[in-house]
């Protein structure tokens, strides 16, 4: 099963647990199901305009955009409730909070975490390779960062690759 609802890496696919595994092969089903939904959707109006000789009119163009709009809108709002879900649920335990070299707040929005946790890096690290090897060792920002911490992870790469 391709996984496209979310963005996450191979590392923060690994520490999650069943239940948010489980949780997101569902939201993919779901997406799943809409996207052929549409598909079926569209074929059927484009049959119903043709049979009907309304085809070459903007009628089919507008039927397919109002049709995307209704699909991106579901789409969205299974993507939002799973980000929510994986979000609480995974939150490290409260032993590896602790020990976390920065604050964890699950208040702060996402934006918020990945400015602070790359902050923590970029002020605590000068060389490049130092900062990339302790944040790939960094369990609590897979689970912290979320669908930020590829981002991240592509910006710190960026700075080893550049010298």
């Amino acid at each position: 099963m391709k996984i496209d609802i979310i963005t996450y890496t191979e590392s923060q696919f690994a520490v999650l647990n069943e239940e948010q595994i489980l949780a997101i092969m569902e939201a993919q089903q779901k997406k799943d199901g809409l996207t052929t939904a549409l598909a079926e959707k569209k074929r059927k109006e484009k049959y119903r305009l043709l049979k009907n000789g309304a085809i070459r009119s903007k009628v089919y163009e507008k039927i397919c955009a109002e049709l995307d709009a209704k699909y991106q809108a579901e789409v969205d709002y299974i993507r939002e409730s799973l980000l929510f879900f994986l979000r609480y649920s995974g939150k490290p335990s409260d032993e590896t909070v602790s020990n976390s070299p920065y604050p964890v707040d699950y208040s702060l929005s996402e934006a918020d975490r990945y400015r602070l946790v790359q902050n923590y890096y970029m002020n605590t690290y000068s060389d490049p390779q130092e900062r990339f090897t302790a944040f790939k060792a960094d369990n609590v920002a897979k689970a912290y960062l979320g669908e930020w911490y590829p981002t991240l992870y592509d910006s710190l790469l960026y700075y080893v690759e550049q010298g």
